[in-house]
């Protein structure tokens, strides 16, 4: 009998304790969780309002606070025409801000995610101009170039603005996008040249004339082939190959010799430091970004003209 009297009263305290629970449950619905949804205009118009925040800091360059926004616009309102807008010129300030991983990762997500985006190309011109500007070491803004050196992103950068110009031949950055492929293209030649150097430096004769082989096969053209010609006819000379060192001079005879003045970075400071080293105009005007029209209806105050523009 006590142990019927024991097992109704925990019957009793579990139904009683439930019975709270539900109705402290039943309280928590109400005016306290809205799950009204808000109309497409309202949120059309928070998102507009949120984009003027962030073209407004991207305008005045304020690239920290312009990308918070850019991120919090995307969270907010995905799928929506004005987060695609706002993602391209998130990659425009992470550019900027020399946030290099991150501008790369966010074009080659972009581009995953919006194939058919019309503003592919300038895209892949973001993700070219962020490989050529990445880590720029003083040495090389003065012209001096070392085997030493990392060329791998000026190789990215290449491959990016040769996409570019496969990809999209009528692309309006089309043109600074093949100038620049010239300067990367002479650059690596160049530090190819360096490890040339090095290995006669070094004695190893046979590895440096076939690294000058390659410098002259894979960059035909460029003005440190020359130079690859002359340090191939003295290696092969140094290591007794005569007959392979007369054909080298033989095609050194034929080359004209570019001079010290091709790599000079001399000049004035309106042009930008590769530019002088191409022997660019002392005007030149070299789009680091493009005009990517706001969604209608978003268009900002007069903008920074290094920024994308209506």
């Amino acid at each position: 009998m006590k142990n019927y009297q024991r097992s109704l009263a925990a019957a009793l305290v579990v139904a009683l304790a439930l019975g709270v629970t539900a109705c402290s449950n039943e309280k928590k619905k109400g005016p306290a969780f809205d799950t009204s949804e808000k109309s497409e205009a309202q949120l059309k118009a928070e998102a507009a309002a949120l984009y003027r925040l962030a073209r407004k800091d991207l305008d005045s360059s304020q690239w920290q606070s312009a990308i918070a926004y850019y991120e919090d616009l995307s969270k907010r309102y995905p799928f929506t025409e004005i987060a695609t807008q706002g993602e391209i010129e998130r990659i425009y300030a992470l550019y900027r801000n020399s946030d290099s991983d991150r501008a790369l990762s966010a074009a080659d997500k972009f581009m995953r995610e919006h194939p058919r985006n019309g503003h592919i190309d300038y895209v892949l011109y973001l993700k070219g101009l962020t490989e050529f500007y990445r880590d720029p070491s003083f040495s090389s803004m003065l012209g001096v170039q070392s085997y030493l050196g990392d060329v791998s992103a000026d190789s990215r950068a290449f491959d990016n603005f040769s996409m570019l110009i496969q990809r999209f031949p009528d692309s309006r950055y089309r043109s600074d996008a093949r100038e620049r492929m010239v300067y990367l293209r002479n650059k690596i030649a160049l530090h190819e040249v360096g490890v040339v150097r090095f290995y006669v430096k070094r004695g190893a004769y046979i590895a440096a004339a076939k690294r000058a082989e390659q410098v002259i096969a894979q960059y035909p053209g460029a003005p440190a082939t020359f130079e690859a010609l002359e340090l191939m006819e003295s290696a092969y000379r140094r290591a007794g190959l005569n007959e392979q060192a007369d054909d080298a001079a033989r095609l050194l005879a034929g080359q004209p010799n570019p001079g010290a003045a091709v790599l000079d970075l001399g000049g004035t400071e309106k042009a930008p430091w590769w530019k002088r080293l191409l022997g660019g105009s002392d005007n030149a005007d070299v789009p680091d970004s493009t005009a990517v029209p706001p969604p209608e209806g978003t268009t900002p105050a007069a903008a920074d003209p290094a920024a994308p523009q209506p």
